[in-house]
């Protein structure tokens, strides 16, 4: 019986550190910044999401300056390419396409069809690699 044991020791251990993902699994991102002023004020707490046309959406808030940077998942930035933005301020804020954003009514300093992938009409175009800094001046 303790032969056996020694023999499963390592096969265990190896199973085990194979599990969970590693640094590997994440996506690769790349820092994005920016600006977002309503009307040429800055506007504060607002969430900037960018949706990339696959793969997971990067989320940020703006400060009292109005600046953000992005977040995807624990990692920081967005991943590189094609990306439709949406701007929303007022409070807490469903996720786009589910069906709390069908029926969410906010009271926003900022129009609500910015808050909407589909109607927002603001884009970015995130780089793998330079500066990513992206400012939207809305009205």
């Amino acid at each position: 019986m303790r032969n056996y044991s020694l023999l499963l020791l390592p096969l265990i251990t190896l199973l085990i550190s194979g599990c969970g993902g590693g640094p590997d699994d994440a996506p690769k991102t790349v820092e994005v910044t920016g600006t977002v002023t309503m009307k040429g004020n800055p506007v504060s707490d607002a969430i900037v999401i960018f949706i990339p046309k696959s793969g997971p959406s990067a989320v940020g808030s703006t400060d009292a300056s109005g600046k953000y940077s992005l977040k995807t998942g624990k990692a920081t930035g967005a991943i590189p390419g094609s990306h439709t933005v949406t701007i929303s301020a007022g409070g807490e804020v469903p996720m786009p396409g589910t069906k709390e954003a069908e029926n969410f009514k906010a009271k926003s300093i900022i129009p609500a069809s910015y808050g909407d992938p589909k109607k927002s009409g603001l884009s970015a175009e995130v780089k793998a690699s330079g500066e990513n800094v992206f400012d939207f001046k809305l009205n």
